[in-house]
């Protein structure tokens, strides 16, 4: 599977959101971690995981949070 950064700009709030596509696992943090910084958008508390990561999350002392859409 292909993997790939979005980032969603939301024009009516200005609510920057980063997405991670077709990543295994949490491999995604170190994809988004970059732009997430660049564009200061998420602190850990604010952080929304997908179904893909859960059997990692399983495994640490994360929150797993289901992606709103």
């Amino acid at each position: 599977m292909e993997r790939s950064i979005l980032i969603h700009f939301d024009n009516a709030t200005g609510e920057v959101r980063v997405e991670a596509e077709g990543f295994e696992g949490l491999s995604c943090l170190s994809a988004t971690q970059p732009f997430e910084e660049a564009l200061g958008v998420v602190s850990e508390s604010d952080r929304i995981f997908k179904e893909e990561s859960a059997p990692q999350l399983r495994t640490t002392n994360s929150t797993q949070t289901r992606l709103r859409q």
